[in-house]
């Protein structure tokens, strides 16, 4: 079997553009679905970790609210607009300014770790800096049912893989991601991602987020028939040019 390329599919932008020195989310599809977030001055001034989780929660309202509370995943990407000028950049920054506690094996995987950053206005949500190791594969199926996530990949190359309707969809669904772009899910998507080539890095914002050992955190997929979406994974991940 040859190897197939998974294009990402090519979005229709909205109008208003980012302003230069500005940090900006774009979201579009063909649908009519399109928004654009970004960050502002806020009442600490140029604070980028302030504006992250404004802009955040910004993107999450909006996708809930024009698409009626319906489970949704949409695809954009960062504007490297701002002054740290690259997604690796700002992410690089924000470990640097604000110091976490990172641990291997996150959601039970030893290829990937994880520490999260809280609020400073006492928000019930989170981000969360997410590494997966080259070679990761096998980070099973699982769903977030009490949280919405938006992720923003800031360095390397992975593969997206979801189920755009857990119950009647065949297969997985993949799409390769790279630095810059941006995945937003609401809760309830089935998803999972491999980084086959390179080492994946990325910003994972959670509404509202959970403790890590927190039984609320995610759940693996389990239902008749797991074990073959189990085997399409791998069966579709084998076939994938991410290069």
């Amino acid at each position: 079997m040859g190897r197939r390329r998974v294009i990402a599919p090519v979005w229709r932008w909205p109008e208003r553009r980012c302003e230069v020195g500005r940090l900006c989310l774009a979201f579009a599809d063909g649908q009519g679905f399109a928004f654009e977030v970004g960050e502002d001055d806020g009442p600490e001034g140029n604070d980028t970790f302030g504006s992250w989780f404004r802009m955040m929660r910004e993107a999450i309202g909006r996708a809930v609210k024009d698409t009626a509370n319906a489970v949704v995943v949409r695809f954009g990407r960062l504007t490297e607009a701002s002054t740290w000028e690259t997604a690796k950049a700002l992410h690089d920054g924000l470990l640097e300014s604000h110091p976490i506690c990172i641990d291997a094996g996150f959601e039970g995987n030893p290829g990937v770790e994880g520490g999260a950053w809280r609020p400073s206005d006492g928000g019930d949500d989170g981000l969360v800096h997410l590494r997966f190791a080259r070679g990761t594969e096998n980070l099973p199926l699982h769903v977030h049912e009490f949280s919405d996530r938006l992720l923003v990949v800031t360095s390397g190359r992975g593969i997206f893989h979801y189920l755009p309707d857990a119950g009647t969809a065949p297969e997985p669904q993949s799409v390769v991601v790279k630095a810059g772009d941006a995945v937003l899910f609401t809760r309830g998507v089935v998803h999972t991602f491999t980084a086959p080539i390179c080492d994946l890095k990325l910003l994972s914002y959670h509404a509202p987020f959970f403790e890590f050992d927190d039984t609320r955190q995610f759940t693996v997929l389990q239902r008749q028939g797991a074990s073959c979406f189990r085997w399409s994974l791998c069966r579709l991940a084998s076939t994938i040019d991410v290069t």
